[in-house]
């Protein structure tokens, strides 16, 4: 299976709040509680074949925003062991 490559465009867009809060900050960063429980409310119904259209549309966009952040982090993390 082939790893997914990341497009440029995302390591610029990362720098930009890499370069804004201090990297132990953006590891720190925490989805809140109840958008957390949502998404696994969300998931779980998924697996069911129990979503909505517009339920499948918020789920995807969690699941996207959960990419993000995990990226974000991950050049968080390479920033500090960079330093």
């Amino acid at each position: 299976m082939a790893t997914a490559r990341i497009l440029p465009v995302y390591d610029d867009f990362l720098e930009f709040p890499v370069s804004k809060a201090t990297p132990e900050e953006i590891l720190a960063f925490r989805i809140p509680e109840a958008t957390q429980r949502r998404a696994d409310e969300l998931a779980d119904r998924h697996k069911e074949g129990r979503l909505r259209p517009e339920e499948l549309a918020e789920l995807e966009q969690l699941l996207e925003l959960d990419e993000l952040v995990s990226l974000l982090k991950a050049k968080a993390l390479k920033t500090l062991k960079a330093s």
